[in-house]
């Protein structure tokens, strides 16, 4: 029996020791798992949160566009502002029509005043993302928010896509809200706003989206996963790649200009770099082009002249070295290819629906030993800008035709345009009712009222034929009036349709630049005017 007293005790003794032994290992195990949570939130926050917004933006003008977006915000918000800050907001529409440098000097050369012009845009940006972005807006300090729109902005033709008997008079609106927060539509939403739009939106949304956006709002890997290796990618291969893989020319701007994914004319002229004589540098040569022999490039500086020869299609390194090295330091080369191809006439990736002769394509980082950085909203004049320039009327209209509509079935890619022109000769027969995008336009106006920072809203011009289609009707008139109501009280609205002419589009509503020029004058001197009836007058000496 009192062995059994004994034995009891020290079998308890045990199992008390085991328990607190458990209890400690679980305690352990808590506190490492809690850590280690922390360690990860913490580089989250690192990586995510800071770094990846501080290494150099190598992107092209209108490219990367939600990355873009962010960085541009991130840049300003640390910005010192030493002047009246401009801020441009709004989509693809907002930075085809308005160069900042362009803009300011014409503001100053009107008032004497300095200005600071910056952008806050991505290609489609809609009301309802700007009001979303509204907090975002405010904090950057902006003097005057101006906000340049088109009829791609109200996304009207979306109502039509999602089932061809849908009306914009008539649609339920929470149909157009889903599709407007739709990642496959608008992956916006959760790059660049989740946290406003799930608290926002929460009811409509359902768990799944709500997950979603709450997960993005508070884990920086999964919020920016798609859009932050580009920028890396990019980094790495202007030091290291051979950069003939891309989207967006980034090199030196060529006097006799290139397309926007960098394709020569029959001539073009450089200055070689230091990198490029020890280096050398690649020009792409296609199929089509060898069609009559073999491709004969000529490189001429003064009496100095070499050539190459190439007879199969693919990526040539050319290594001039110090050939060209007598003579003017300061004096370009300038190379001439012996025949061009013509896009329409070209088979597979090649092919494209322009008539331009073009020659050889240049690396993306072409004449910059140093990759060009800061490019991102910085537009530069391209050979596809300059083809309209002499056309007729009649000339033009053939060619927007042929370039945007025509052989649909073959190009899959043009039928966003296929579909805005079906919804502007749809919305003409109906009546004017502000659907979803319209409405969100007027609360951005009202929150900005409130924090009394002056909106400019503009009816931004649209090429002729394209406003043709539906400019008559009772809705346009109708959606008019609805803008000039919105105005008042430090808003401003004005319809600027009419002021250029066909040539100075590419599409419907984007300017070339020749058109992008030719634009700003017109912008500055309504602002300048705009600025002049404000109360407290950002324009004043």
């Amino acid at each position: 029996m009192e062995y059994s007293k004994k034995g009891t005790f020290i079998l308890g003794q045990r199992e008390n020791i085991k328990s607190k032994a458990g209890e400690s290992k679980r305690t352990n195990n808590g506190f490492l798992l809690t850590v280690g949570i922390l360690i990860l939130c913490l580089l989250d926050f690192l990586f995510f949160r800071v770094l990846i917004w501080k290494v150099p933006n190598e992107s092209p003008w209108s490219s990367n566009h939600f990355y873009n977006f962010l960085y541009e915000y991130f840049a300003l918000r640390e910005k010192q502002k030493s002047h009246p800050r401009i801020l441009i907001v709004g989509s693809s529409i907002a930075h085809y029509s308005f160069d900042r440098e362009s803009f300011r000097k014409e503001i100053f050369e009107r008032t004497g005043k300095e200005v600071e012009v910056e952008f806050l845009s991505y290609a489609g940006m809609t009301p309802l993302d700007v009001w979303l972005c509204r907090n975002k807006i405010v904090e950057l300090k902006p003097d005057f928010v101006v906000f340049p729109i088109n009829f791609i902005d109200w996304r009207l033709h979306r109502a039509y896509s999602l089932n061809p008997s849908n009306k914009n008079e008539t649609i339920d609106s929470k149909l157009l809200l889903l599709d407007a927060l739709n990642f496959f539509e608008a992956p916006q939403s959760r790059f660049i706003f989740p946290l406003e739009t799930v608290l926002t939106f929460f009811s409509e949304l359902g768990f799944a989206k709500d997950s979603e956006y709450i997960s993005a709002s508070f884990f920086g890997f999964y919020r920016y996963k798609d859009i932050f290796w580009k920028n890396l990618r990019s980094l790495y291969y202007h030091r290291y790649g051979r950069n003939t893989s891309y989207h967006g020319y980034n090199g030196v701007q060529i006097p006799e200009r290139v397309t926007s994914l960098g394709w020569t004319g029959k001539k073009f002229s450089f200055n070689l770099t230091e990198g490029m004589k020890k280096e050398g540098f690649l020009v792409q040569v296609v199929p089509e082009i060898l069609f009559s022999g073999p491709l004969k490039i000529t490189f001429q500086k003064k009496n100095i002249i070499r050539a190459f020869y190439f007879s199969e299609p693919g990526w040539k390194k050319i290594l001039l070295g110090n050939f060209f090295d007598s003579g003017d330091p300061g004096l370009p080369i300038t190379a001439e290819l012996s025949t061009t191809w013509i896009p329409y006439y070209a088979e597979g990736e090649n092919k494209d629906w322009n008539y331009d002769r073009l020659g050889v394509r240049l690396q993306q980082t072409f004449g910059a030993d140093l990759p060009r950085s800061g490019m991102q909203y910085t537009r530069e004049e391209r050979l596809e800008d300059l083809r309209y320039l002499n056309m007729s009327d009649l000339e033009y209209s053939k060619y927007f035709n042929f370039r945007l509509l025509e052989d649909h079935d073959q190009r899959p890619g043009i039928g966003y345009l296929v579909a805005l022109k079906d919804a502007k000769l749809r919305i003409r027969e109906e009546k004017f009712v502000p659907v979803l995008h319209f409405q969100y336009l007027k609360k951005f106006a009202d929150f900005l009222k409130e924090k009394k920072i002056p909106l400019w809203i503009i009816n931004n011009p649209e090429n002729p034929i394209s406003l043709d289609w539906y400019q008559y009707s009772n809705w346009y008139r109708d959606h008019l009036l609805f803008l000039k109501d919105i105005s008042g009280d430090g808003v401003w609205f004005s319809d600027l349709k009419d002021s250029l002419s066909m040539q100075d589009f590419s599409d419907y509503h984007h300017f070339t630049f020749p058109g992008m020029v030719k634009m700003n004058p017109i912008y500055a001197g309504e602002f300048v005017k705009i600025s002049e009836r404000q109360r407290h007058n950002l324009l004043k000496p």
